[in-house]
C-alpha cells in the first residue's frame, strides 16, 4: 500500500512538473511534441524476485522518467526507488505519437493473459489523453498485436535505461 501511494505521489508530481514546464516552453518547441496532452506510462514487474524487480517509465511531453524499485526479499523494500530522467528526441516523440491510436487502445481488455503468474512477470501500458485513461496489463514479453509498434518503442527505451543505469 505504501508503495502504491508513493508511486501515485511521484507520478502526480511529474504531471504537475510537466504542466509547469509546458507553459514555459516556446511555441516552436511545442510543435516538436505531438504527444500534447498525452501521457504514456509503461512498466514491468516480477512478484517473486530480489533486486530491481519493478520498473516504470513515464513519457510526458519531451521527457522520459524511468524509475527502478528494488525488492529486498520477503516483501521488504530494498531501498528508495531511483528515478532517471532524460529528454526525448524529436524523432522518438514523432515515432511514438504515430503509433498511438488511443481509441483502439481503449478497446483492449484491462488484463490480457495471466500477468505475473508463476512469476513470469508482467508488463503494462497506460495512456492518458485529456481526461480519459486506460491501462492494459499483460504477460511479460507477450506481443499484443494492437499495440505492437508502440510496445517495440517502449521496450527499446526501457532496455536503453536498464543498460545505462541499472547495474546487475
Amino acid at each position: 500500500m505504501k508503495i502504491q501511494l508513493f508511486v501515485a505521489i511521484i507520478l502526480s508530481t511529474f504531471s504537475f512538473m510537466a504542466c509547469e514546464q509546458e507553459s514555459q516552453i516556446p511555441d516552436e518547441k511545442q510543435n516538436l511534441t505531438s504527444l500534447d496532452a498525452t501521457v504514456i506510462k509503461y512498466g514491468t514487474s516480477f512478484g517473486m524476485c530480489l533486486g530491481p524487480c519493478k520498473k516504470e517509465m513515464t513519457l510526458v511531453n519531451d521527457e522520459a522518467a524511468f524509475t527502478v524499485y528494488l525488492n529486498g526479499g520477503r516483501g521488504t523494500e530494498g531501498g528508495e526507488p531511483k528515478t532517471y530522467t532524460e529528454k526525448l528526441t524529436a524523432d522518438y516523440i514523432s515515432a511514438v505519437s504515430k503509433t498511438v491510436n488511443f481509441e483502439a487502445f481503449k478497446k483492449l481488455e484491462e488484463v490480457i493473459g495471466c500477468p505475473d503468474c508463476a512469476d513470469g512477470g508482467a508488463e503494462w501500458v497506460e495512456i492518458t489523453k485529456n481526461d480519459s485513461r486506460h491501462k492494459v496489463t499483460f504477460e511479460f514479453g507477450d506481443d499484443i498485436k494492437e499495440i505492437a509498434p508502440l510496445l517495440k518503442l517502449l521496450r527499446e527505451k526501457r532496455i536503453y535505461f536498464e543498460e545505462k543505469y541499472v547495474k546487475p
